[in-house]
């Protein structure tokens, strides 16, 4: 039903309804910033390229094909601006890895209970991010999209524009290769 709604909801902001793109934004704005922060971090930058991600939609809107899932699209203008922003830090400054948030990797449901318990739950999460963070970007796009923002390999594949089977190669790949990195930064324990 989603689908079918958000083609409709496509095909009317296609013919420049701004309130049918608002319901859009409202939709997948949570989603997108989601996906984002998960790349960077920093809410401030997050914001600017979540804004950045609908800005382009509704620029490009035009170029969105309804037989595509609209979350899809959204979500490939997103990872594209992510990987700019890699490259652009790359290139200038460096990604602040001790700026984020460790308790970002911790659900909701994880702050009661014994602290001790909690604290150690915060450094594996902590523990994991810094991993993630050292993935080559195709590698950290997938596993972010697959674990994350829970895409299925078809969807990742159109967001990443590779073939089915080279989702399921860069998914393996990145799961030996995170599993690796965690290891190292636990001193060779998993």
């Amino acid at each position: 039903m989603a689908y079918d709604d958000d083609s409709r909801l496509a095909r009317k902001a296609q013919r420049g309804d701004r309130e049918a793109f608002e319901v859009i934004l409202t939709r997948y704005e949570r989603p997108i910033f989601s996906f984002i922060y998960h790349f960077f971090h920093n809410p401030s930058l997050c914001e600017d390229l979540t804004q950045e991600t609908f800005l382009r939609a509704w620029r490009f809107i035009k170029s969105f094909r309804p037989k595509e899932k609209l979350s899809t699209w959204l979500f490939s203008i997103a990872k594209n601006l992510c990987i700019d922003e890699l490259r652009r830090m790359r290139n200038g400054t460096t990604v602040d890895i001790d700026a984020v948030d460790p308790e970002a990797l911790v659900s909701e449901g994880d702050h009661g209970g014994n602290p001790l318990d909690a604290s150690i739950r915060l450094q594996e999460g902590d523990m994991l991010r810094r991993a993630i963070a050292r993935m080559p970007e195709k590698y950290r796009a997938c596993i972010i999209l697959f674990y994350f923002n829970e895409l299925s390999y078809e969807e990742i594949a159109q967001v990443m524009d590779i073939s089915l089977s080279n989702t399921k190669i860069l998914l393996f790949r990145g799961k030996k290769m995170l599993a690796g990195l965690y290891r190292e930064d636990r001193g060779g324990k998993v």
